[in-house]
């Protein structure tokens, strides 16, 4: 009896089973079928939600991870290409510095020569500045394209310490083009001053005083200040006459130096001066 039962119980999953897997192959084929696959659509797609999630932030990921490195290397690209304009624009100036400088006339009994800029002094216009040139001498005159910069102060081998005219030891007579003006320029920190102009003959604002090669320091027709003011002294004959540069040394990475030639021959004379030795005493033959 339990044996017929079993048997009967068999062949029942067996049909069970068969008529699953006909309605199953027959659902994808029947309209009855797509409206089950449209109904559980949305259950499917919410179960691989998780997936798509995972893959979509994965790429997400990789994408912000080589656009940040594109980025970065176009930012260090830029950085590379500013750098080499930089350079080329700073080595343009100073071709242009160099071409000025080398065209200034030759003033005679002055050799003129080319030196870089070292350093320069802590104040906003530096009084005291360092050039790179060798056989400098103290007192040789130094100008930028535009003008007048200062002296020499002191010089060793390869290098020299230059006084500006904004420096308070440097006095520069000066005049202008076509005048009796016979004034004389001195540093003041920051500006220049002006002296001993007579009022009847002082100049205008924005006039150009020029070195008159008076003691002989300077040589005659160096630009040197530019008048910004002028202000008659009450009670007296002379005006009160302040100035600023011309030259912009501050700016500038290259300067002409120009030395007197009678300092090189007398530097070439002492040069060439050798201790001769002195001559040492014969000894006498030993008389028998």
């Amino acid at each position: 009896m339990k044996l017929g039962q079993t048997s009967r119980f068999k062949r029942a999953y067996v049909w069970w089973v068969s008529i699953f897997f006909i309605v199953v192959v027959l659902s994808f084929k029947l309209p009855v079928g797509q409206q089950l696959n449209l109904l559980f659509a949305p259950l499917l797609h919410a179960v691989q939600a998780p997936a798509r999630w995972y893959q979509e932030f994965s790429l997400w990921f990789d994408d912000a991870q080589t656009l940040q490195a594109r980025l970065l290397n176009l930012e260090k690209q830029v950085q590379q290409q500013q750098a080499v304009q930089q350079l080329a624009t700073t080595l343009s100036d100073e071709n242009k510095q160099l071409r000025q400088l080398l065209n200034i006339s030759q003033i005679e009994h002055y050799v003129w020569r080319v030196a870089g800029v070292v350093s320069r002094g802590p104040e906003q216009k530096s009084r005291r500045l360092m050039l790179e040139i060798d056989g400098a001498h103290p007192d040789d005159v130094v100008v930028s394209k535009e003008g007048l910069v200062g002296l020499v102060d002191t010089a060793s081998k390869h290098h020299a310490v230059i006084r500006t005219i904004l420096d308070a030891s440097v006095t520069v007579p000066v005049t202008m083009q076509n005048s009796r003006l016979a004034g004389l320029v001195r540093g003041a920190g920051a500006d220049l001053t002006v002296d001993f102009v007579p009022i009847d003959i002082a100049p205008e604002v924005g006039d150009v005083l020029i070195t008159s090669g008076a003691g002989g320091v300077f040589p005659a027709g160096l630009p040197v200040a530019k008048v910004t003011k002028v202000k008659p002294i009450e009670g007296g004959v002379f005006a009160q006459v302040s100035a600023s540069p011309v030259a912009a040394w501050q700016r500038d990475a290259w300067l002409a130096v120009a030395t007197k030639e009678t300092s090189l021959s007398q530097s070439e004379e002492q040069s060439s001066i050798q201790i001769q030795p002195t001559p040492q005493p014969q000894a006498k033959p030993a008389q028998e």
